[in-house]
């Protein structure tokens, strides 16, 4: 399977041969130079007010209000950087290929930006933010969940880590967050997710997506795990706006 999979490659690169977004060099959708001057350890700030700190945790005047025990990204995000070309295209248009980009920034930045949120992995369980059924057959695949597994692959080489993508479910179809405002989008997602899982919810838990904005869809998730039972919530992802 192997053999044949690396032959289908090769073949699809020769046919379709791939550039670097930024310097147009054959070979990677961005390439591993154009990462590293691009990419900063880590984007920390309060996941309610969004000032910056160094750790990502709610400021002194969000903690009671934040269900998120804390949030990092590793990028900036706005339309104008390539970050955000990059996930447009591997979100609306099908480009796979580019989850080779998010599996070096992951290998590079993850282990530095775990240690700076304060997290102890032992015992944590690593949980994509999860879409509804009818918007991942129109999508092909869960952008989020395919993350979290790089993200879980990179992490349990070293520590003891759980994955679970079945349990916290998104239970109703929603309009998308990208097309709503900030007020819209908290109002969007009330009770949308649950808690399905047959064993106990995890104490510490570790939510993955692909884009955080106004927070509104990992807070939301983060609520619904702790009435449920969670301890500790963190987010983790790609880019934040």
């Amino acid at each position: 399977m192997n053999l044949w999979s690396n032959l289908l490659r090769e073949c699809k690169d020769c046919l379709f041969p791939i550039f670097c977004i930024e310097c147009k060099i054959e070979g990677s959708w961005w390439c591993e130079n154009c990462i590293k001057k691009n990419v900063n350890i880590g984007i920390f700030c309060c996941p309610v007010c969004h000032i910056q700190n160094t750790n990502g945790n709610p400021c002194y005047k969000c903690k009671a209000v934040s269900p998120l025990n804390g949030v990092a990204a590793f990028l900036n995000y706005n339309d104008n950087l390539i970050i955000a070309k990059l996930i447009k295209q591997y979100k609306y248009n099908f480009a796979f290929d580019i989850i080779e980009v998010w599996e070096k920034i992951i290998d590079i930045y993850l282990l530095d930006i775990i240690s700076r949120m304060n997290i102890d992995m032992t015992f944590f369980t690593i949980i994509p933010v999860p879409l509804h059924n009818r918007r991942e057959r129109e999508r092909g695949f869960n952008q989020s969940d395919l993350i979290a597994k790089l993200i879980y692959q990179k992490i349990s080489t070293l520590k003891k880590v759980d994955f679970d993508n079945k349990s916290l479910v998104r239970k109703k179809y929603t309009t998308q967050q990208a097309k709503l405002n900030r007020i819209d989008r908290f109002n969007n997602l009330k009770d949308v997710f649950d808690w399905s899982g047959n064993k106990p919810i995890p104490r510490n838990i570790l939510l993955i997506d692909d884009v955080y904005t106004s927070g509104a869809t990992t807070q939301e998730c983060a609520r619904v795990l702790k009435k449920t039972g969670a301890q500790k919530v963190f987010a983790l992802t790609l880019a934040r706006d």
